[in-house]
C-alpha cells in the first residue's frame, strides 16, 4: 500500500518531487497509524482505490454508497419528468386553447380601428381603397368591406364575438362615440 497526500487523487501512481518517501509496510489489521500524518493524507491499496483515509471512522465512509435523500429526491425528479412529459404530450395532440370571445367593446374598438385606416388612406389618396389590403388591413381576416363609391364604403368587423357594421355615411363620432373614450387600453365597464 501507499501513503499518498489527497492533492494526489488526480493521477496516484505518478510521485511529485516534494514527497520522496513510500510506506509499502503499512498494516491496517496490525493498528500501524503514523500520528504524525497530515489531516489531507489517505491510504491507497493495489488497485488505486481509497481504503483508509486519517480522520475517517471506518473504510466504508469513503464508499459508502448514496447518501439517503438520492433515492427518495431521484424518485420524486422523475415521477415529476414523467408528468410533464405526459402534460406536455396532451397540450401538443389538443392544440392550442381557442381564441377567448370578444366584448361588444373589443369589437367596437377593433372596427373603429379599422376605419381609421381606410380614412388614413381617403386622406392621402383621395379616393377609398378598392380592397382592404390597399388600406393595409388583411383581406381574409375578420373584416369584411364593401366599396359603394369613391367617397362611401361599408366595413364590418366579425371576430369571434359579435358582428357590428359601419356605413361612412354616418358620423364617426355618432357611431363611435368619443375617440379618447374608444382607444383606452382597459375595457370599457
Amino acid at each position: 500500500m501507499k501513503f499518498q497526500s489527497q492533492h494526489d487523487l488526480i493521477d496516484p501512481e505518478v510521485r511529485p518531487a516534494a514527497s520522496p518517501f513510500e510506506f509499502d509496510g503499512l498494516d491496517e489489521a496490525a493498528g500501524d497509524d503514523d500520528s504524525g500524518a497530515s489531516t489531507d493524507t489517505y491510504v491507497i491499496d493495489e488497485n488505486g482505490m481509497v481504503v483508509d483515509a486519517p480522520g475517517a471512522k471506518d473504510a466504508g465512509e469513503l464508499h459508502s454508497g448514496p447518501k439517503p435523500w438520492a433515492k427518495p429526491a431521484a424518485f420524486l425528479l422523475s415521477a415529476l419528468f414523467v408528468v410533464m412529459t405526459v402534460w406536455n404530450l396532451i397540450h401538443l395532440v389538443q392544440g392550442p386553447p381557442p381564441p377567448a370571445k370578444l366584448t361588444e367593446f373589443q369589437v367596437k374598438q377593433a372596427l373603429y380601428l379599422g376605419v381609421m385606416r381606410i380614412d388614413a388612406f381617403r386622406r392621402v389618396s383621395g379616393v377609398t381603397p378598392e380592397t382592404l389590403g390597399d388600406a393595409g388591413l388583411p383581406e381574409d381576416g375578420p373584416y369584411t368591406y364593401r366599396r359603394v363609391d369613391p367617397a362611401h364604403y361599408v366595413i364590418a368587423f366579425s371576430g369571434n364575438g359579435p358582428k357590428l357594421e359601419y356605413d361612412s355615411s354616418d358620423p364617426k363620432d355618432r357611431f363611435f362615440g368619443p375617440p379618447k373614450e374608444l382607444l383606452t387600453m382597459g375595457e370599457k365597464q
